[in-house]
């Protein structure tokens, strides 16, 4: 059984690689207006100031992930366990999860409360 301090970084980490997603596609987007505002230093601080962000969450989630890949390894069921790094170590969508195991959506959704569980 996992603890609630357990599921809360569970939930930080998938925040976590929401914001990475977000961030990263931010940045993508600002590059592309650079290539018609390259001297425009307003650009450049914002895409220097996304970047950063970047790193902080890549550095978060590198804690996280280290604090939780031992708990998620201590339990028995493989499934659970391919399941939690697939969401969690990884940032897998759902569907992802449910199409790489070979489940519906709602099977990896069961899986995943039994391993909380």
């Amino acid at each position: 059984m996992m603890d609630n301090k357990t599921r809360n970084q569970l939930k930080s980490l998938a925040a976590i690689n929401a914001a990475i997603d977000e961030s990263w596609e931010e940045i993508l987007l600002i590059q592309k207006e650079m290539d018609s505002h390259y001297h425009d230093k307003k650009y450049i601080t914002a895409l220097n100031d996304l970047k950063q962000k970047v790193i902080h969450y890549r550095y978060q989630k590198v804690k996280i992930c280290v604090i939780l890949y031992d708990k998620i390894e201590a339990l028995e069921d493989e499934q659970e366990k391919r399941l939690l790094k697939y969401r969690y170590i990884r940032g897998y969508r759902w569907e992802d999860i449910a199409d790489k195991m070979g489940y519906s959506v709602r099977q990896v959704f069961n899986i995943h409360k039994s391993a909380l569980q």
